[in-house]
């Protein structure tokens, strides 16, 4: 009786899941039919009147990727009069927007640069989805020259004159990122600056009390400063200063002044923002990371008058962000700041080595800062919003979510912050649409087919491989394989060759499923990355899965090639 119940039981929860599934594929495909209804696709011609608002008149285009960008411009609402369509206005229908502050999208450069050709087809794309500017955190990928720092593959000056250049032509404000303070990894890694560590075991943060340090400070401000123009904002990080007030120098700046390492802290973000102040003649706002903010009293904040010299950037990047931004917290800025801004993330955000994006994951951590905004908006000013996208957790950490494969998750979330539309099954479809791809980006566990959005092909080909993984460890989890190719099997070539022929069959063709998916992500990568990236990212996902199969399989080749056996023990 207890074992049909039990039948029962699971039969309706089946039955349950079942038509849950099925509602939800329903609904998803009415709303697409719908959305196909009331589409019209506009004449090859008009690509011409896009690659005019992209590059200026009679400027054709010229990047070396091969992106199809009529799939940018095609999809045109059924009532709009073709004829009288401005591609530099039309924003995708997007022009209801729930966030009325500039969206900014954050490059983080740190060892991986795209090709400076990659912008050409990126920028106007996500202007398109209603992108006011870009923040781009170079770290060693500026060409300093009044240090020796910057990366091998950094871009050369002529290369960031034509990114300025492209984000212009797409009317996207640029907004540089330096950091001063903690991450400074790129530059106290080095021998020649190991010197100005705060804490001389740890690359992370500068000491603020040597002269020299200020010194170099202003220098990378200064050049930071001379490659763009015309900008209204410079980000000077401060984020993470993990190591503050352990110098002798330090100490006895904390002695002589009677201050305590919040002091330091202050003192050290008030000189620099003085200083572009002075430099820029009040022209450019400095912006800074707020979490070493959060702790420090009221009070003590309105002394140093921090709220004159820099706006912070308030950064979390879980579902919840209200439990961790508590009303304190912004009672406090909205004393002390006229403006703030708020950061979300769209990839780099989850874990350290991830490879794919989970675009659930990020929407609920706008949909968290969207809730937030509408509790605090009457008090404070939210003058932007800064949807980063981390490419390491630190200098020295492994790459993570590479741009082009997250771009469904940004276009998603920029739609969100850009629209009316609210829930995340209309948001999907319109995020299909926008990147052309025929599968649901965001729905879809298992992306196939194609997309058009820059970079799609490293997107599909990336998305394949954790397929290789899941399809390994099924061949792991059988019992032939547990009981009959372990690391002992293995190493003596011992075992049963029925039972080897069994658990290991499928691995040659896993291997060679493998091995396509590193040719495509190669060649992908290749249109995008210089060769250091596409060696680092292959040899940090694809080849440890590689040398697993290839050792199981030599193995197996081993056992299979004997037809005796020794006799135990062989120890």
């Amino acid at each position: 009786m207890a074992t049909t119940r039990k039948l029962w039981k699971t039969r309706k929860f089946a039955q349950l899941i079942f038509i849950t599934t099925f509602s939800i594929m329903l609904i998803l495909a009415i709303y697409s039919m719908k959305e196909k209804h009331q589409t019209k696709y506009v004449l090859k011609e008009k690509t011409e009147e896009y690659a005019e608002y992209r590059h200026g008149k009679n400027e054709k285009k010229s990047s070396t990727l091969n992106f199809d960008t009529s799939n940018y411009v095609k999809i045109i609402g059924i009532n709009d009069d073709i004829d009288k369509v401005s591609f530099k206005d039309k924003a995708e229908d997007f022009s209801a927007s729930a966030f009325r502050g500039l969206k900014i999208v954050h490059l983080d450069l740190k060892g991986a640069p795209p090709k400076s050709t990659y912008y050409a087809d990126f920028f106007p794309f996500i202007r398109k989805l209603g992108a006011s500017g870009v923040l781009i955190e170079y770290e060693d990928m500026f060409p300093y020259s009044s240090i020796d720092a910057a990366a091998h593959n950094a871009y050369t000056r002529d290369e960031i004159d034509s990114i300025m250049k492209l984000a212009n032509e797409s009317s996207l404000e640029v907004i540089p990122l330096i950091q001063t303070f903690g991450h400074l990894e790129f530059l106290l890694k080095l021998e020649k600056y190991k010197h100005l560590r705060e804490n001389s075991k740890y690359p992370q943060a500068i000491c603020p009390s040597k002269n020299e340090t200020l010194q170099i400070l202003f220098s990378l401000i200064d050049e930071i400063l001379d490659a763009h123009k015309n900008i209204k904002y410079i980000h000077i990080g401060c984020d993470e200063v993990y190591q503050i007030g352990q110098c002798n120098d330090c100490k006895e700046k904390l002695y002589q002044n009677k201050w305590n390492n919040k002091h330091l802290m202050l003192n050290h973000i008030t000189t620099l923002a003085k200083y572009i102040n002075k430099k820029t003649g009040g022209n450019i706002k400095p912006l800074i990371w707020d979490d070493e903010l959060r702790l420090i009293p009221l009070n003590e904040l309105q002394q140093w008058e921090i709220g004159n010299l820099v706006e912070p950037v308030i950064w979390k990047y879980t579902a919840d962000v209200e439990n961790y931004l508590v009303d304190e917290l912004w009672q406090k800025y909205s004393v002390i700041f006229k403006a703030v801004w708020f950061a979300s993330a769209f990839k780099g955000a989850r874990y350290p080595n991830s490879y794919t994006t989970y675009s659930n994951y990020y929407f609920e951590n706008h949909k968290s800062w969207m809730n937030l905004l509408y509790k605090y908006s009457e008090k404070i000013f939210f003058r932007g919003g800064i949807l980063t996208g981390w490419q390491r957790y630190d200098h020295f950490a492994v790459l993570c979510e590479l741009l082009p494969v997250s771009i469904p998750s940004l276009a998603l979330n920029l739609i969100y912050l850009s629209t009316d539309i609210k829930t995340l099954i209309e948001l999907s479809v319109k995020t299909q649409r926008v990147c052309g791809c025929d599968a649901n980006p965001v729905m879809a566990t298992a992306p196939h087919g194609s997309c058009t959005f820059p970079g799609a092909c490293l997107y599909i080909a990336v998305t394949r491989l954790p397929q290789i993984g899941f399809a390994l460890q099924r061949e792991k989890d059988r019992s032939h394989y547990k009981g009959w190719m372990s690391n002992y099997n293995m190493k003596f070539s011992f075992s049963n060759p029925s039972h080897i022929e069994f658990a290991t069959n499928n691995f040659l063709s896993i291997y060679a499923e493998l091995n396509d998916i590193e040719r495509d992500i190669r060649q992908c990568m290749d249109n995008i990355y210089d060769n250091s990236t596409v060696e680092e990212w292959v040899f940090t996902y694809v080849s440890p899965i590689k040398e697993e199969l290839r050792i199981a399989i030599d193995s197996r080749n081993k056992i299979l090639s004997k037809d005796a056996w020794p006799k135990r023990p062989f120890f």
